[in-house]
């Protein structure tokens, strides 16, 4: 039995595009809304990049890994639904549309190996009021986030506190687009990752090969675990500079990045 071929991807700027992140539309092909909220267009990608990621889905086993909760995943339409989906930053699996009670309960264990929840919202909850905080909340009861009214509004000395007061807690913060997650430190997308890879090579009796594709520090780890990875042209990794050795970078930026990503996998999907 032949290596079976396992492609994360991570959602929002890495696959899926809001207007404001995918790029100048006067040099975009035709874009395509995938995502509708409160009635309004959210997210977008190319004509090119819906057809490409229909043929990877027919090639390959698509995984989306994201830090979206389960409800805001299904907002997300697909050429096809994937077999698997891992939301809220891996502490939650989709089987088949349907949530995996067993992986529930993995993932509130290793979010209890972390200061508690509630202690972590306090430090968000604090700013609740500013003028540049449109809201603060709990997702999932595994990690909390805060929603700008900018990227730029958001104080840098404020995030640099909260990233510190988070480590100590054992939590990580990272900044994507106008949004701030902290996050228990063990509950990531590689450790997601490679424990479904784990349970597919068992129930397979064959290798499963992992390729990823993620923009965010909270994507860092599983582009490090993957056997190939690629980032792309922007976001939070490349306004840092941030490099691995095997992870290559797009040479576009923005919803093409997209498109880019999804050739690269179907490069090495076999």
């Amino acid at each position: 039995m032949g290596t079976a071929t396992l492609a994360a991807v991570d959602l929002d700027r890495t696959l899926i595009y809001s207007a404001s992140a995918a790029g100048d539309p006067a040099t975009l092909p035709s874009l395509r809304v995938v995502e509708v909220y409160d009635g309004a267009p959210l997210s977008r990608v190319t004509d090119g990049a819906w057809a490409l990621l229909a043929e990877l889905m027919g090639r390959a086993t698509v995984v989306p890994v994201t830090t979206r909760t389960e409800a805001q995943y299904r907002r997300v339409s697909m050429p096809g639904r994937p077999r698997y989906a891992l939301c809220a930053n891996g502490g939650a699996l989709l089987v088949d549309g349907d949530r995996d009670p067993g992986w529930d309960r993995w993932a509130r264990d290793v979010v209890a190996r972390a200061a508690p929840l509630p202690d972590v919202l306090r430090l968000l909850d604090a700013v609740a009021g500013e003028p540049w905080v449109r809201t603060v909340r709990a997702a999932e009861g595994l990690f909390v986030y805060l929603v700008a009214t900018a990227r730029d509004a958001i104080p840098p000395g404020w995030l640099a506190d909260l990233t510190t007061a988070a480590a100590d807690a054992g939590w990580t913060v990272s900044l994507q687009g106008r949004k701030v997650y902290a996050v228990p430190a063990g509950l990531t997308k590689a450790g997601a990752l490679l424990r479904l890879r784990e349970q597919l090579a068992e129930a397979g009796g064959a290798p499963v090969r992992l390729l990823c594709a993620g923009d965010s520090l909270l994507d860092a780890p599983m582009l490090v675990a993957a056997d190939e990875a690629i980032r792309p042209a922007h976001g939070e990794l490349h306004e840092q500079g941030w490099s691995a050795g095997g992870v290559a970078v797009t040479a576009a930026s923005g919803a093409l990045a997209g498109e880019e990503i999804l050739r690269w996998f179907l490069a090495r999907a076999g």
